[in-house]
């Protein structure tokens, strides 16, 4: 039997290192597509879910103030304590039997920074409640006066204000924008 050659063209089984380079670079460019889309979706379920935070501390505000007929006093000495610890603990204590929990009184992206930082502890609450007198219904008296400022301008357009309406608005569409130079 004489021999005979393969009549069959020459196939590869393989890929090459070109081909190989390539695929790996789509491989790279999609993760870091998929990586934005993702930190960005992550940054407006944040916000989204720091504003919903708000609303809750705005119903538990208004249903205090309307039970009680005044805003929530915190005792003077916690205003005039070094630690603010103890002031942390009333405001989180007055506002449970309204539905508040601590994990209302906290912003996820605020919550996570501190998570990096290692500092999980403190502040337990990332909203500052504005002081208001004792007067009755004193504040429902002024419409511009907010009841909570977040603390930090952690967002991307500023810090969320709570205004007495239930509206949030964030610190930089409330501050007059410098005029473009000529």
């Amino acid at each position: 039997m004489p021999y005979q050659m393969d009549s069959r063209p020459f196939s590869r089984t393989g890929f090459t290192l070109i081909e190989l380079l390539v695929v790996v670079a789509i491989l790279g460019v999609l993760t870091l597509v998929g990586y934005i889309a993702y930190s960005k979706l992550i940054t407006q379920a944040d916000a989204a879910q720091c504003m919903a935070n708000m609303r809750s501390l705005h119903t538990a505000l208004s249903a205090y103030v309307q039970n009680q007929r005044h805003w929530p006093q915190p005792p003077e000495e916690l205003l005039e304590a070094e630690n603010d610890d103890a002031w942390e603990d009333w405001w989180v204590d007055t506002l449970t039997p309204y539905g508040v929990t601590e994990a209302t009184w906290q912003c996820p992206t605020l919550r996570r920074i501190l998570v990096r930082s290692e500092e999980i502890q403190r502040p337990r609450i990332h909203y500052a409640p504005t002081p208001f007198d004792s007067a009755e219904m004193t504040p429902y008296r002024w419409s511009t006066q907010p009841w909570l400022v977040e603390m930090g301008n952690i967002h991307t357009r500023g810090a969320h204000i709570l205004f007495p309406d239930g509206s949030i608005r964030v610190m930089n569409d409330l501050l007059p924008q410098p005029s473009p130079s000529p």
